[in-house]
């Protein structure tokens, strides 16, 4: 006899992950990749740099603006449930960059070190 309680509302996370690790992730490949195309255009018509976690991290203040907006037009939750869902999908996308990022930092320190060793 199954005593879990289910669900008590529709997971905005959960669907987030099934998007970004599912067909979504497939189609745009990984964020990395995706938003470092997404700062590489936002230069191209801005001129500002962007790092890639800085590309996502745009991306997750329009949502918060579009739900700002949407808690000022009283608008209900399930007129929102998108851009939650979204920004649920780029909090992921933000952790998969800055890890990958952080990843990156590390190996050009370690190639750095190494080469210092090398020299000596």
């Amino acid at each position: 006899m199954d005593t879990q309680p289910g669900p008590l509302w529709d997971s905005v996370t959960a669907e987030a992950d099934r998007l970004v690790h599912g067909n979504r992730g497939a189609l745009y490949n990984h964020p990395s990749i995706d938003y470092g195309r997404t700062a590489e255009i936002f230069e191209a018509i801005t001129g500002v740099t962007l790092s890639v976690p800085e590309a996502v991290a745009f991306m997750l203040s329009v949502k918060l603006s579009r739900i700002g907006n949407a808690l000022d037009q009283q608008f209900t939750a399930d007129m929102v449930r998108d851009s939650i869902v979204d920004l649920a999908g780029y909090a992921d996308c933000l952790y998969a960059v800055w890890s990958d990022a952080s990843d990156e930092a590390m190996d050009e320190s370690l190639v750095a070190f190494l080469d210092e060793l090398e020299d000596e």
